[in-house]
């Protein structure tokens, strides 16, 4: 190393004013204190490795164990059966306090293994960094671990390698690099040395910068590390990963809404009731006594069973339908979403480039429909009109370094290339057949500053059948130069055109023209690509491209897109007819987004469409109002999709982002559900809270109906368990103010909680889909879950459920003594008729719940066996505890005669149709709630 050099690599790097895509490659080696062609000194490298540290993401500590079982004991329903818990151990009821506190140590338990999950994200991101790299120390090629790379230091760089930090491109030889995981460009983008102005250019648009976490896919070069670790664009990614706040799920906040409104009742009725019975001059031990019963009737400790089977069991039936769940509220707020931001590359289309569009002088072909209609595998037949495009064709699969295999129609290689070699054999015109055909004697590679290619090819004297016309474009001479390249660029150097079997002139009108369908096939977000021929005597020596690629006959163009998957068009309605509204963001280009867009249906031709430049000039009101109506953003970045996915947030909406790029996983996180592609990175699955194992968008829409069943079975549930807790509660608290004892004891309440409440809601949990789940809007973020009827149900079946009770309680009594001495045997056998006739009452009521809006009759009782399974599971448990003598002691039961079990069945078929008709009731007074399909998104 020169001591100039090593004078400059001393220098201490300086970030400067401008971006470093801004600076020419002397000012970047200059700012960064290096040499551009030697790299640093080994001593300088030491030095800055202590002062910046390893080339690494760093980890921040996720939430403790002890702080998740901390949330979960701290929740209200675990408060008040703690305090109930500790009330039954002061009053000497061991039964009691052994079944609360079992409950405690369930929902406890169960809530900390589902929220118990290491922070996976980061270590992810860390996994994308190159183990070894080659760099230039002192003028010498040094293999070591990416950890060890410092700003200045000079990497090399080949095809199939990872780039290991953030860099400045010094040198570039074809060097092309693939960055959909990070910008969401579907394309490999080529690499220049050149300066680009403009301190705001996105990028995608940065050509001469590479970055971390994306790889090198063809040719080679040389960069100069600009930044490392976590002041790389990853590890600002990973900053942002980091700074979303973890936030409960839309039905953890709906239940903890449920939970604050029943601790309030539960707090005021046995306030009250312990008020009252200190006045009336009750003993201190009964009224405490009731105040537990009261505390323990309204928490339904049923729920955290039945909520996380409900949520497993929806998580199970996704999975069939391949959708992994990798956190259970997921699955409730995935039927909840009113808006999906989806990425576009490799989740709304194929990440495959294929033609869709031919044009020569003489034909022209569009595929589109044909592709859709046939599948990507279709064979076309190459009748009169198309063998007027097969030069094009043939020139396009022989300029080419894909490789075909013709059984499966799929190449490998560059996917441009690839895109030309598949339409080619489409036709019947198989590129290892045209390569035996006309035979390639010498190339000129692609360059990206010329952006061409161009390939050297023997002419028979045999016939050259379908692509005949190739000889007559080589006019007589024995090869043939075939040129692809920019469409724009490559007519400027075509002079002439082939057409009706000849070559005609082509003059400045003519080009004009050729410019105008350009023009218009790049407007409808294809990109173009032209074909040109000509004839040589000799072959071209070595960097002889200049005179090779001039008085080229014109062959014609083709447009090629990364095409939406086919099943995607049919998600994109379903979605609209579900009142979702799909929403596209994405790091590609504004034009190719747009016609994607409006060909799924996302949006109108003309549609809006917002960049990331755009939302940088816009404030957060301005952003909202664009959330509102823009359905396209295009060339965002990782803070772009955050500020995106915030604003519909703030403006009511549940939102889920699909994503499989490292660029949207803190978008990803943030949003209310994360939906990663199963083929995407491992950044973006850590990141989410569902994985499409298939990558397919219409598997998203499937997964959205499996949400709104598991939501339906989770109000089912509700609206069973609090209107049959307010029953329980006017049981206990109503019956002592006309002087009747206990009529449920606070085990006798437990069990019946647990017993009817548990097992009859699991079997609410796996109630199938109502007819009209998919065609009305979502639930908005602002409706309760008592919301749509259920707060009406509650208010007026719990009621009448205790009234009939504390009846049938009142009847038991009276024909025990009535207000004569009852013996504490009579007391319990009260106890036990209320108990069982409540039993009974909640197992019919278990039939009705089956449907929101459906008579009994209608659903009958097929389709649900579990439930079934569960109610004569009830039915046994309910008739032991009251005749098996050993748990007689434990619940303070006593036998029933057989004429009071008949009176319960009779009062249970009347309380069944109450429940119809309040059913019926309701149905007359509300429309069904159908969402048309142009409705996006809300929900009242």
């Amino acid at each position: 190393m020169t001591r100039g050099a090593q004078t400059q690599a001393s220098k201490a790097p300086e970030h400067p004013e401008r971006g470093w895509h801004e600076l020419d490659v002397g000012a970047v080696a200059s700012a960064l204190g290096t040499d551009p062609s030697a790299g640093l000194s080994d001593e300088e490298a030491r030095r800055r490795l202590d002062e910046y540290g390893p080339n690494e993401l760093e980890e921040r500590a996720g939430r403790t164990l002890g702080q998740i079982i901390w949330e979960q004991v701290s929740s209200i329903l675990i408060l008040i059966l703690v305090f109930a818990g500790g009330i039954a151990a002061l009053l000497g009821r061991p039964y009691d306090t052994a079944a609360i506190l079992a409950i405690v140590v369930l929902f406890v338990v169960l809530g900390v293994v589902q929220e118990y999950r290491a922070q996976k994200a980061i270590a992810a991101l860390k996994q994308m960094a190159a183990p070894q790299v080659r760099a230039m120390r002192a003028g010498r090629v040094v293999e070591l671990s990416a950890r060890e790379l410092v700003p200045g230091d000079l990497v090399l760089l080949e095809t199939g390698a990872v780039v290991p930090a953030d860099m400045r491109v010094v040198e570039s030889v074809n060097l092309r690099a693939g960055e959909a995981a990070l910008t969401g460009e579907s394309e490999p983008v080529d690499k220049t040395t050149a300066p680009i102005a403009g301190a705001d250019t996105q990028l995608g648009d940065r050509a001469n910068m590479a970055y971390l976490g994306t790889s090198v896919t063809f040719g080679r070069g040389s960069a100069l590390v600009t930044g490392t670790g976590m002041r790389t664009e990853l590890g600002r990614i990973a900053e942002l990963i980091q700074d979303v706040r973890h936030e409960k799920t839309l039905l953890q906040r709906r239940l903890d809404g449920l939970a604050k409104v029943l601790a309030l009742i539960a707090v005021v009725i046995a306030a009250l009731v312990f008020a009252t019975g200190l006045a009336r001059g009750e003993d201190t031990a009964l009224i405490l006594l009731t105040a537990v019963s009261l505390a323990v009737a309204i928490v339904p400790e049923g729920l955290p069973a039945v909520l996380t089977f409900t949520l497993a069991l929806g998580a199970q039936r996704m999975l069939g339908r391949k959708a992994l769940i990798r956190r259970l509220p997921a699955v409730e707020t995935l039927g909840s979403v009113t808006v999906i931001c989806s990425d576009k590359t490799g989740t709304l289309t194929q990440n495959r480039m294929t033609v869709l569009a031919l044009r020569s002088p003489d034909a022209q072909a569009d595929l589109g429909e044909t592709l859709r209609e046939r599948g990507p595998k279709a064979r076309l037949e190459l009748d009169d009109e198309a063998a007027l495009l097969a030069p094009l064709l043939a020139s396009g699969a022989l300029c080419n370094d894909a490789i075909l295999d013709p059984k499966t129609l799929e190449a490998v290689g560059d996917p441009t290339e690839g895109a030309l070699v598949v339409v080619a054999a489409r036709y019947g015109l198989d590129k290892p057949d045209l390569d035996a055909t006309l035979p390639r004697a010498a190339e000129l590679p692609f360059d990206s500053g010329r952006k061409r290619m161009t390939t050297v090819h023997e002419v028979p004297s045999g016939d050259l059948g379908v692509v005949e016309g190739l000889r007559a474009v080589a006019d007589g001479r024995p090869y043939v130069a075939l040129t692809k390249g920019a469409a724009d660029a490559l007519v400027e150097r075509c002079v002439s055109l082939w057409s009706g079997g000849r070559i005609l002139p082509l003059d400045d009108a003519g080009r004009e023209g050729l410019g105008q369908e350009i023009e218009g096939l790049t407007a409808g977000g294809m990109r173009v690509l032209a074909v040109a021929a000509r004839g040589l005597k000799e072959l071209p020596g070595e960097g002889d491209a200049e005179g090779v690629e001039r008085g080229l006959v014109y062959l014609g163009l083709a447009a090629m897109v990364d095409p939406p998957r086919p099943e995607a068009r049919d998600a994109v309605a379903t979605c609209k007819t579900a009142g979702i509204r799909p929403v596209m963001i994405t790091g590609d280009h504004p034009l190719t987004a747009r016609a994607i867009a409006a060909d799924l249906g996302m949006a109108a031709p003309d549609a809006r469409v917002l960049t990331g430049r755009d939302l940088e000039a816009m404030g957060a009101g301005e952003l909202r109002e664009a959330v509102r109506e823009v359905n396209v953003f295009a060339r965002v970045s990782p803070e772009h999709k955050l500020r995106i996915v915030d604003a519909l947030q703030e403006e009511g909406e549940v939102v889920a982002m699909t994503g499989d790029g490292v660029n949207d996983a803190p978008a990803l996180k943030k949003a209310d559900i994360g939906v990663a592609m199963g083929s995407g990175t491992d950044v973006a699955k850590e990141a989410a809270e569902v994985v499409l194992l298939d990558d397919n968008f219409a598997t998203i829409v499937a997964a959205v109906e499996e949400g709104r069943v598991v939501y339906d079975n989770v109000r089912r549930f509700v609206q069973f368990s609090v209107s049959g807790n307010v029953a329980k509660v006017l049981i206990v608290a109503i019956p002592p103010f006309f002087g009747l004892p206990l009529l449920l004891v606070p085990i006798m309440i437990l069990f019946s909680n647990l017993l009817t409440d548990g097992l009859l809601g699991l079997g609410m949990g796996v109630e199938r889909a109502e007819r009209d789940t998919m065609r009305r809007p979502p639930y908005a973020p602002t409706e309760g879950i008592f919301s749509r009827g259920i707060a009406q149900h509650v208010t007026t079946i719990g009621p009448v459920l205790g009234a009939g009770m504390i009846l049938v309680g009142w009847l038991a009594w009276r024909a025990a003594g009535g207000a004569g001495a009852v013996t504490a045997t009579e007391e319990a056998l009260v106890a036990t008729t209320v108990f069982t006739v409540l039993a009974f009452a909640q197992l019919v009521r278990a039939l009705s719940n089956r449907s929101f809006r459906e008579p009994v009759w209608r659903t009958g009782l097929g389709g649900n066996r579990v439930l079934l399974a569960m109610i004569g599971a009830a039915l046994v448990l309910q008739l032991a505890v009251v005749y098996t003598p050993f748990l007689q002691n434990v619940f303070q039961t006593e036998p029933l005669p057989p004429v009071t079990l008949a009176a319960g069945a009779a009062a249970a078929a009347v309380m069944l149709c109450v429940m119809e008709l309040e059913k019926a009731l309701r149905r007359r007074r509300t429309r069904p709630l159908v969402a048309s399909p142009g409705e996006a998104g809300g929900g009242g």
